[in-house]
């Protein structure tokens, strides 16, 4: 790849300036790309921190591109963590870059498999509710129009979103389908998507297919030469990087659902409004009338078992006054009678699958209905794979790699227990940076003036010695010693138990007085959605009679909501998780951030806090080795939150004192960029704000 290209492109006056309006020329935009590129060049591994407004996505774009066309026959993939940023550089970013560079590559946009509609299941469904499906108001009616319309399948492009009862019904399922026999196969989005795929140079898709796609290759051996889930291929780029342990985390972990197996149970023989099940059908053709009835008695046996399950799991929870419980060795006595019941219910789906398989063996099952059969075997075997995850839990294995934890849902999905692993760093060393050619990992936020330190160690870098390894910090190139406030009032109640009620009176106040200052455009950060409600409860009134609309996480989808915010210019956006990233509202829409608590993860989260124990039995200080790198991460990413371009200005406000009258508070400050920071106190704040916004 010749370097001058990238000068070409980047450089002032070069073409992103000639074709873009309103660029600006940004050093550490073109100091990036060009160590995108030399880490093509020189199959390398590296962390690039590139703080807001650098263009992150142009850097790591351009080289890839210019690689594509340099190498033809070798692909890339681009890992994002979020369903909006893989869409905006598929539709957006990559076809500007393909008008500005007069030139284009065969690219893909690729998804999990269940985000595809399977148009031979929709078309079963079709035949089991014809009523349903011509009526165009009704969920089904809907999916049927837009099925018609669609060019992708993508349950995200649906006009409405797409119940979870009704999409699993209808999507495309690897052990549901029928391959090159099926009908449809040509019309098929998932395999059209596919065959795009290996067609592509560029191969843009999310942290959780990429996690599928190693995890395969590590478990089968297969290099990334060889197509698994995704395509062949030698380069990546990760973006929003320091999402990849917890997105990792959630993608290893082993789960038991009791819910589930009853709603698979349902299916097989029919439980609902008088339907006929897979079972009922099949037997239909079998030489044997008993076959269908030994069925029901063996999942009468099975859901049975569930329940006796779900009553103990519950009264366990119950008992320790908790919706999640990290499994200790001292708990482990509580779970005792759990082995037994899990002895009970894989021997009960033993049965059900030697039953079900006698039943399709001796059933003179005529063609059109043999997907019949395949469904059949597809959900006992995941109904025995719900058990032996059960079974993996009551295990208990206590060789330090796994943690062991239960936890309770309100409404439908009841309790469910979980096996995650303790660290995914070795995974991820073994299955992605050891065997690809270059990795590239970028996001606004991954040093936290530590040189990678903290995030590396928590992912499996840095790699063995002999393979080069890149650090690079581009600081964002806005001007926030003059058009940030940062607010930080020394005089604020600490939260406690004790004092909830007075920090609450004490958070509500300030909020209200700070928006009243501001006239909205706020975005307020909390850490419990518990308190978001009480604090909107309490504002809601005073806010509408200053003209002040507020919205709150929970109201509409997160895309719908974000989009009413940045439209309404005073209005005000109560959030909590999520919300601390990716909300883009450039301009006079957001002017203040509003960060309630510092976002320290609750101590009660399970994998969490069996990680910071088992850095304290290492000599180790769980809360400053994990606890705060961890929150002060977070907090970086709701600070990004504010500037979005050069004009931008605006003010942080952070209500919670300990971020200046604490040690480690001093030290989280020192990890953000260097902003206005005057000292006040909580009746301050109002002039401050009013000065700065209105000087």
């Amino acid at each position: 790849m010749d370097k001058s290209e990238i000068y070409t492109i980047f450089d002032e006056g070069g073409l992103l300036a000639q074709h873009l309006e309103g660029y600006e020329f940004r050093e550490g935009q073109l100091a990036m790309a060009l160590t995108v590129a030399r880490s093509f060049e020189e199959g390398a591994i590296a962390a690039i921190e590139a703080g807001t407004g650098i263009g992150k996505s142009f850097a790591y774009l351009v080289p890839s591109l210019l690689w594509s066309l340099a190498h033809p026959g070798e692909k890339s993939v681009i890992a994002t963590s979020t369903i909006n940023l893989q869409r905006q550089l598929y539709e957006k970013d990559i076809e500007q870059l393909f008008s500005i560079l007069n030139y284009r590559c065969n690219i893909a946009l690729v998804m999990g498999r269940r985000n595809y509609l399977c148009i031979r299941r929709l078309q079963e469904k079709m035949s089991e509710e014809p009523l349903l499906a011509r009526d165009e108001s009704s969920e089904l009616g809907i999916l049927v129009k837009w099925s018609r319309e669609t060019q992708t399948g993508l349950r995200s492009e649906c006009p409405v979103w797409i119940s979870e009862e009704l999409w699993s019904q209808v999507c495309s399922d690897a052990d549901l389908c029928a391959a090159y026999r099926c009908p449809y196969n040509k019309e098929c989005f998932f395999f059209k998507s596919r065959k795009k795929a290996s067609e592509a140079a560029l191969i843009i898709t999310n942290h959780h297919l990429l996690f599928s796609d190693a995890q395969v290759r590590l478990l089968d051996g297969l290099p990334y030469s060889e197509e698994a889930i995704l395509p062949p291929f030698e380069h990546l780029v990760i973006d929003e990087a320091h999402n990849i342990e917890r997105n990792a985390t959630d993608f290893f972990t082993i789960s038991y659902s009791g819910r589930e197996i009853l709603r698979l149970s349902g299916r097989l023989v029919g439980k609902q409004r008088g339907r006929k099940g897979v079972i009922d059908e099949l037997a239909q053709y079998s030489d044997s009338a008993d076959s269908a009835g030994d069925i029901d008695k063996a999942l009468i046996l099975i859901d049975e078992t569930v329940a006796l399950i779900e009553t103990f799991l519950q009264a366990v929870m119950g008992k320790f006054k908790s919706s999640s419980l990290l499994v200790q060795p001292h708990h482990e006595e509580a779970f005792q009678a759990l082995k037994l019941l899990s002895k009970t219910l894989n021997g009960y789906c033993d049965d059900l699958i030697n039953l079900t398989n006698s039943l399709i063996k001796r059933s003179a099952i005529p063609e059109e209905l043999t997907h019949r059969s395949k469904e059949a075997s597809v959900y006992v075997t995941r109904i025995k794979g719900s058990a032996l995850a059960l079974a993996k839990f009551v295990e208990f294995c206590r060789n330090g790699e796994f943690v062991y934890w239960v936890e309770s849902f309100n409404g439908k999905k009841g309790v469910v227990t979980h096996v995650s692993p303790l660290s995914i760093a070795q995974s991820l060393q073994n299955s992605i940076f050891a065997d690809l050619q270059s990795v590239i990992c970028t996001s606004a936020t991954l040093d936290l003036k530590d040189e990678f330190s903290y995030w590396g160690a928590r992912i499996g870098l840095p790699p063995p010695k002999e393979r080069p390894f890149f650090k690079e910090v581009y600081p964002s190139p806005f001007d926030f010693k003059h058009n940030l406030l940062l607010l930080t009032p020394n005089d604020a109640p600490l939260f406690s138990e004790q004092n909830s009620g007075e920090y609450l009176e004490y958070v509500t106040q300030t909020i209200y007085e700070a928006l009243q200052a501001s006239n909205g455009g706020a975005l307020v950060l909390f850490t419990s959605y518990k308190m978001l409600e009480e604090v909107a409860n309490n504002l809601r009134d005073k806010l509408k009679a200053l003209s002040i609309e507020l919205l709150m996480q929970g109201q509409k989808e997160r895309y719908s909501l974000l989009q009413e915010f940045s439209r309404l210019e005073d209005s005000v956006l109560f959030a909590t998780d999520s919300f601390w990233e990716g909300v883009d509202a450039p301009g006079s829409t957001l002017r203040m951030v509003i960060i309630v608590k510092l976002p320290f993860r609750v101590p009660t989260d399970p994998v969490f806090k069996a990680r910071q124990e088992a850095l304290d039995n290492e000599g180790k200080s769980g809360f400053f080795s994990l606890a705060l790198p961890e929150a002060t991460m977070k907090l970086k990413q709701g600070f990004g939150r504010l500037l979005r371009n050069t004009v931008d200005s605006g003010i942080v406000l952070i209500l919670d004192s300990r971020v200046v009258n604490k040690q480690y508070g001093k030290w989280m400050l020192r990890a953000l960029p260097e902003s206005f920071h005057p000292e006040t106190t909580i009746t301050g704040i109002p002039l401050k704000i009013e000065a700065f916004l209105y000087k």
